[in-house]
């Protein structure tokens, strides 16, 4: 966490960000001193990612010779402009004319460069649309995108899974406005996401598999940290014995299983964890968090894709190097090579050798 601070702070000064702001000025000269710099002069992205977030920013400013954005944020003073209403209203407008996947990439851009800059120099006291659920207008959404086997390549995982490892959940996410949930529900919900998140990038549980995931599950077997996957869960009702594959995530984990005191599931309702976490519940926080990873790190497969993911990622990463017996026993999704009962953790070795000498070979 120092670190992304750290990497704000330079961003602050080297965009001229040092001038104190006001809730009174507006927010599109901010837009254009702080947030467009921001995406225009960073020396991490590259030409073509600078032009797809660019796009958004000039729709939240109504910039459209198509449409006329009556809901856009320009010619408004910031606490105008920072209210949930307002950007419901503005992103609501982006749908319409554009549909919610460019509405979705509107609100990404939205949260990074615009939202989270303003709560760092004070001015606003969270980010507004942090946990919360926008019912956006899909009638110009004509199909689900398909998400059969796609995989992200290797450096956007370690990218993302590292920014996983690192980040505080409960950071920008403001009080909520009104209603029963509270503040610590949302930042629960959050929290849920990226530990699924990664479990599931380096594991390749399923989704289910994850849900329903209780604690007394994840335990050491035959030495390796491992989460044990019942037959009553699992897919292929097949159970398994699935190890850790990196040390990190088992380190988060058990931070994880401190703070919820052992209780319930691993990820359980936000609003109490003895319960199971709702599956419409869960993959509607999945598709929030995962629009919001895909501008934070750089990932535009994950405006579309979902938890399939990661069994997609991990089967081609380990593709050459790990035999398709070992690799088919760890992702348990080929009856003939799992056990009945829990799968032997010899069979999977071969997995964990690899992933040992992956990590060695990112840290030279």
């Amino acid at each position: 966490m120092r670190a992304r601070a750290r990497e704000a702070a330079r961003e602050l000064l080297a965009t001229g960000q040092g001038a104190a702001w006001k809730t009174s000025d507006d927010i599109g000269a901010f837009i254009e001193q702080v947030s467009r710099p921001m995406i225009t002069e960073s020396p991490s992205l590259r030409d073509s990612t600078k032009t797809r977030y660019l796009q958004p920013l000039d729709l939240i400013l109504g910039r459209c010779g198509r449409h006329p954005h009556k809901a856009a944020l320009a010619g408004m003073s910031i606490v105008t402009a920072g209210t949930y209403r307002r950007l419901h209203a503005c992103l609501q407008d982006i749908a319409r004319t554009h549909g919610t996947g460019t509405a979705d990439h509107a609100r990404a851009v939205l949260s990074k460069y615009i939202l989270r800059p303003l709560v760092r120099e004070g001015v606003l006291s969270g980010n507004p649309l942090a946990g919360e659920r926008l019912d956006l207008d899909r009638s110009l959404t004509s199909a689900k995108a398909s998400r059969g086997g796609v995989a992200i390549d290797a450096a956007a995982h370690e990218r993302l899974l590292v920014g996983l490892l690192a980040m505080d959940t409960a950071e920008g996410v403001a009080a909520p406005r009104r209603g029963p949930v509270t503040r610590e529900a949302r930042v629960a919900r959050r929290e849920n996401v990226r530990i699924a998140t990664l479990i599931q990038m380096t594991m390749g549980l399923r989704i289910t598999e994850v849900r329903t995931l209780t604690w007394d599950r994840v335990l050491e077997v035959q030495g390796s940290p491992s989460i044990a996957v019942p037959s009553e869960i699992a897919k292929n009702h097949t159970s398994r014995v699935v190890p850790f594959l990196d040390p990190r995530v088992i380190e988060v984990v058990e931070a994880h299983r401190q703070a919820c005191e052992g209780i319930g599931y691993v990820i359980g309702s936000p609003a109490d964890r003895t319960k199971l976490w709702d599956k419409d519940n869960a993959q509607k926080a999945i598709a929030e968090l995962y629009k919001e990873w895909a501008v934070e790190y750089e990932i535009p497969e994950l405006m579309t894709e979902r938890s399939h993911v990661w069994r997609a990622t991990l089967n081609t990463m380990y593709l050459d190097r790990v035999p398709e017996v070992a690799r088919t026993a760890f992702f348990g999704h080929t009856a003939a090579v799992s056990r009945e009962h829990y799968t032997d953790l010899g069979q999977v070795g071969p997995m964990l050798l690899e992933a040992q000498r992956r990590r060695t070979e990112s840290t030279h």
